[in-house]
């Protein structure tokens, strides 16, 4: 296994779990490895996923959080499976998330697409003490049958995140009010002594 340099500077070495890793140090074939061996395809998906990073940063921008396109990985023997994400988190519990990947049924499932599915969200969590499962905002998905048109529906998709986060200044997005329908979070009751 070949470690893959870091944000930091250093070096990522796992044989299992996920990984961060950014977008100008992964490569796309982790994701489609059919384009590995397909140079113009490869460079058209990067332009893609370069293009939904600039969209992603900008979203981030506006609502005052440094974010990014980031590889996430997990390493299985010589095999690489991997998503691209784009996680914006806001201190008043809203998350922006924006994802490619391929389905699998489970952690040892390792075919590849198709379908590539891309995926967008926005979803506000209610502050403590109330016990939420988050409301969504807003949320897009679409499925994919080759790389190129996954990595362009990603960019797109992207773009429509940030167009949403524009409609709200950054004060809009960081007011959290719970909502009524959640209740406070109570911890499970002690067993009674017996």
């Amino acid at each position: 296994m070949t470690p893959d340099p870091a944000p930091d500077g250093g070096v990522f070495e796992s044989d299992s779990g996920f990984e961060p890793v950014s977008l100008e140090s992964g490569d796309p074939a982790w994701v489609f490895p059919a384009v590995g061996g397909a140079e113009a395809e490869a460079e058209a998906v990067r332009r893609a996923l370069d293009e939904a990073d600039a969209h992603v940063r900008a979203l981030g921008v506006h609502v005052g959080v440094s974010a990014s396109v980031r590889y996430e990985c997990q390493r299985l023997a010589d095999v690489t499976l991997a998503s691209v994400q784009g996680v914006l988190e806001l201190p008043g519990g809203v998350i922006f998330l924006a994802a490619l990947y391929f389905p699998r049924r489970c952690g040892f499932d390792l075919r590849w697409g198709p379908p590539w599915v891309v995926d967008a969200d926005i979803t506000r969590y209610c502050p403590a003490p109330a016990d939420c499962a988050g409301h969504p905002v807003a949320d897009s998905s679409s499925e994919h049958d080759t790389p190129l048109a996954a990595a362009r529906a990603f960019a797109d998709i992207t773009r429509w995140l940030r167009d949403r986060a524009l409609t709200r200044t950054r004060p809009e997005w960081l007011s959290a009010t719970p909502t009524p329908a959640c209740p406070p979070f109570r911890p499970p009751s002690a067993p009674a002594a017996g």
